[in-house]
């Protein structure tokens, strides 16, 4: 069976070597340290789930979910959040995004597979 491929955003260079740790070689990883990054990456290539860090340089993770959201090949991709911040406006706004699901940083393994997992059966992310 092929892996699915995950596309994980963060600048945090730790955070994605943690992600490294926790996902491979279960899921064929993609990183990329910024949004724009991203997008230009999704231009070439397919994803079935994407791990989004919102506090980042130059473009939030707020206006990456609104951009790749007109894209119509992106439109339903699965976007899980994953971001240190807890405040309650932030996780309104989150919950209330166009992401699929939310967690809270500190992520552990079972937490972000079974994120995945339970976001990846859903199926029809519409």
């Amino acid at each position: 069976m092929e892996k699915k491929i995950v596309l994980a955003i963060d600048d945090n260079v730790q955070q994605l070597m943690e992600y490294k740790v926790f996902l491979v070689p279960q899921y064929d990883l993609r990183v990329v340290k910024a949004a724009s990054e991203a997008l230009n990456f999704l231009n070439s290539n397919r994803v079935d789930v994407i791990l989004l860090d919102i506090e980042m340089p130059n473009i939030s993770g707020f206006t990456f979910l609104e951009d790749i959201r007109k894209i119509p090949s992106y439109m339903y991709v699965p976007i899980i959040i994953v971001s240190g911040n807890t405040g309650a406006d932030f996780l309104h706004q989150a919950k209330n995004s166009t992401a699929n699901d939310v967690l809270s940083k500190p992520v552990n393994q079972e937490m972000l597979v079974t994120a995945i997992e339970k976001t990846l059966a859903k199926g029809n992310w519409a």
